[in-house]
């Protein structure tokens, strides 16, 4: 009973494991950024400082509003990355589900499936009456 149960359930402890691993990579990814960004912040604000032509601050200031956009952008990209895979893989796992469960021969072999269609019978409104 146990084991049939844990088996039922490996679905959605893959979908969760999943969700965790998406999670984990997406915080990583922003940390960085933020991290990265302040550090050239920082580093943009003590080169302005020691600066005293105004061509020289504002060719300086162009290139750091480049960086920052492109390092933006990588960042971006690799989120999306990262989405698109992890939709892939819940989409094959419920796929897979989907294909497990109608391989079944008959409801006797899940029967929270049968007790699922007891309870949804009356509420099919294209049931004959």
């Amino acid at each position: 009973m146990y084991d049939k149960m844990k088996e039922s359930m490996q679905p959605m402890v893959d979908m969760a494991e999943i969700n965790k691993k998406t999670t984990e990579k997406l915080i990583a990814l922003q940390s960085s950024y933020v991290s990265d960004f302040v550090n050239a912040s920082l580093t943009q604000m003590k080169t302005l400082s020691e600066i005293r032509e105004p061509k020289q601050a504002l060719e300086m200031q162009v290139k750091y509003l480049k960086d920052v956009e492109a390092k933006l952008t990588d960042v971006a990209e690799k989120e999306m990355a990262a989405l698109v895979e992890a939709k892939e893989e819940l989409t094959g796992l419920v796929e897979k589900s989907v294909a497990d469960m109608s391989e079944l021969k008959d409801l006797k072999e899940m029967p929270f499936m049968a007790e699922l269609q007891k309870f949804m019978k009356p509420m099919d409104i294209t049931a004959k009456k």
